[in-house]
């Protein structure tokens, strides 16, 4: 059953709870914004009361998502809010339904989620997700997040947002909240607090500058992480040094490197993801995916970039593993959002047309054992920088990087690359409030070479 449930203020100005129910197969029902309307509770889809008193641009109306409508107004809000911005991508809309959904994506299979959109006066202003973590009961884990956060510069509504989002958290007994996270740490999280004026690369967020202090005092969260995203220019002769001393490490080490073989696809799943799990074990807020959701995701890849996958293996046996795909960011901007217009597939053919001229690449994620020797991270650099080579890309993004891993961020700072934008993790106690002992950062990161993954 999935619960819903809205703090709101009777005519005496107590608590009360409005809860509603649904079917795991149903979508959620609709969360109301109660109106007080001469003296009694108006209830409706989201809209306030005829006659209820309000402010001079009317109160923020909070509503859960529950139709095929509300969901298209929630994926297509993005295009207001960032209506002139150079440096947004609109991405796909089947995509983000895909995401969205139960039935399409694993994750939110095996969790409970709800879409929340604020309206002011009849405007649509702002949008947010709450889901629960379903490996809440792994330690150093928060319980749940919140994710897909988008609104216009208004504070009260931003409140009135994330106030609801955390209502319907505690109704499912989570105390604690992280995120953005959309809709968990293997694919977009974080918020841009610097570097707004590089478009994002594929798999990394994008927001409004004034998002970092409307979302942090509205929504009473604090800083806890920091997801760091670094360049480098693979032609340079910073990078040249790199390739040769990953190729005097590969053969000092006996590490030969191999693809994935797509005809073998399960057993390379397991082996990519065995190397995954193992990697970042001990990594900040890491939870490893489920067999469904790795399988998911190689699918995506073996799309995106079926050469991208590379693993290393010492003596036959697999100790790490490189992941580097090109930024298909710079092709779908020009589809604008979507594939087929009118039923012409327009966005595809613009998309097609623009793939062949990329310029840069994104290094998405990469692991070493943690019993393996000294210099295999810089064996996996070396080859995500041939890679980028082999592409002919100008540019490869190293995104994103734990800002505590100094034995990842050192060396990259060393051999040259830049540091040129900051994305960050924000959480909030749900029982105590503010600044509670309970958002300590959940498990020390482990220091190496591993980094983040969309």
């Amino acid at each position: 059953m999935i619960a819903a449930s809205a703090d709101v203020r009777g005519p005496d100005d107590e608590p009360a709870f409005v809860t509603a129910t649904a079917q795991p197969d149903e979508e959620p029902p609709a969360m109301t914004t109660v109106v007080m309307t001469g003296g009694r509770l108006d209830r409706d889809a989201g809209t306030p009361a005829r006659g209820a008193a309000a402010g001079p641009t009317g109160d923020p109306v909070v509503t859960l998502v529950r139709s095929r409508a509300d969901r298209t107004t929630f994926v297509r809000l993005p295009y207001t809010l960032y209506e002139g911005s150079r440096a947004w991508v609109a991405p796909l809309e089947s995509e983000l339904r895909r995401l969205l959904s139960p039935r399409r994506h694993p994750f939110l299979r095996r969790t409970t989620s709800a879409l929340f959109l604020v309206r002011r006066s009849g405007a649509v202003l702002g949008r947010v997700a709450a889901i629960v973590n379903p490996d809440r009961a792994r330690p150093g884990q928060f319980d749940g997040f919140f994710g897909f956060f988008e609104c216009a510069h208004d504070p009260r509504s931003a409140q009135a947002l994330m106030e609801s989002a955390y209502a319907w958290l505690r109704a499912q007994g989570c105390m604690t909240v992280t995120g953005p996270m959309s809709p968990n740490l293997h694919h977009e999280c974080g918020l841009l607090v610097d570097g707004f004026d590089d478009p994002p690369l594929l798999g990394m967020p994008y927001n409004l500058p004034y998002y970092p202090h409307l979302l942090s005092e509205a929504g009473g969260l604090q800083p806890v992480m920091d997801l760091l995203s670094w360049r480098a220019d693979p032609r340079g002769k910073r990078a040249e040094l790199v390739q040769r001393l990953g190729e005097w490490s590969a053969g000092h080490l006996g590490v030969t490197m191999r693809g994935v073989d797509w005809r073998r696809f399960d057993d390379e799943v397991t082996v990519v993801r065995s190397l995954y799990s193992r990697c970042w074990d001990r990594n900040w807020g890491f939870a490893p995916m489920t067999r469904s959701e790795a399988v998911h995701m190689a699918r995506q890849l073996r799309s995106v970039a079926p050469e991208g996958i590379r693993i290393a293996e010492q003596e036959g046996v697999a100790v790490g593993f490189t992941i580097v795909m090109p930024d298909l960011n710079q092709a779908i901007a020009a589809a604008r959002g979507r594939l087929a217009r009118w039923g012409v597939p327009v966005g595809a053919w613009r998309l097609l047309r623009a793939r062949q001229h990329l310029s840069r690449g994104r290094l998405m994620a990469t692991g070493t054992l943690p019993d393996s020797a000294p210099g295999l991270g810089v064996v996996l650099f070396a080859e995500a920088l041939r890679e980028a080579n082999r592409q002919g890309w100008k540019e490869v993004d190293i995104s994103w990087m734990l800002e505590d891993n100094a034995a990842a961020n050192a060396p990259l700072a060393a051999g040259g690359a830049e540091l040129y934008k900051r994305h960050r993790l924000y959480a909030r106690c749900l029982a105590h409030g503010h600044g509670c002992p309970c958002l300590a950062p959940p498990r020390e990161s482990r220091t190496g070479p591993e980094h983040g993954t969309v």
